[in-house]
């Protein structure tokens, strides 16, 4: 039961992280080319929205799998310590939980306040920097970043490293 719970951890991981790639690495540049001015605001909203669903059912499968595996190894004991919680392993798991928790009310926010708003700017034909375009572009590089220290908090926690 462990391994399926740890393979369904790594999976919805490289999921998200390779996901926020995606649209870093690929999809940006692609937008940008004048060739697609006439669909790409359309076809953001139906890959940002297809993304959106799925990210949330992969949280879901994040947080369930983390518990399994941290009940699973019988972690439980050990989290109910202080001195665990004080110790360079339980620091990173306390960062990796704090950061998770951060990446999480940050995806809610750019999900469903500012990134519709940008959308709304976009079909009213808004300038590429207006101020809400700016704030879902800044949230989403932030979910990025976020999501890339938790991946390396998650190796470095896994494989027993401290800091």
């Amino acid at each position: 039961m462990y391994f399926i719970a740890l393979l369904f951890h790594f999976f919805a991981a490289a999921f998200w992280v390779g996901g926020m790639l995606f649209f870093v690495l690929i999809f940006r540049p692609v937008y940008k080319d004048k060739e697609l001015s006439d669909v790409k605001t359309i076809l953001l909203l139906k890959i940002a929205l297809q993304f959106r669903k799925l990210s949330y059912y992969v949280f879901i499968i994040l947080i369930g799998s983390g518990i399994s595996i941290a009940y699973l190894k019988e972690y439980f004991e050990a989290y109910s310590l202080i001195s665990y919680w004080i110790s360079p392993h339980g620091r990173i798991f306390l960062i990796k939980m704090i950061l998770f928790l951060l990446l999480l009310l940050s995806s809610v926010l750019h999900d469903f306040l500012i990134g519709p708003t940008a959308f709304k700017e976009m079909e009213k034909g808004a300038r590429s920097d207006s101020r809400s375009r700016k704030f879902a572009s800044i949230f989403g590089r932030i979910n990025l970043l976020i999501s890339l220290l938790i991946a390396v908090l998650g190796l470095a926690y896994s494989r027993g490293f401290t800091f």
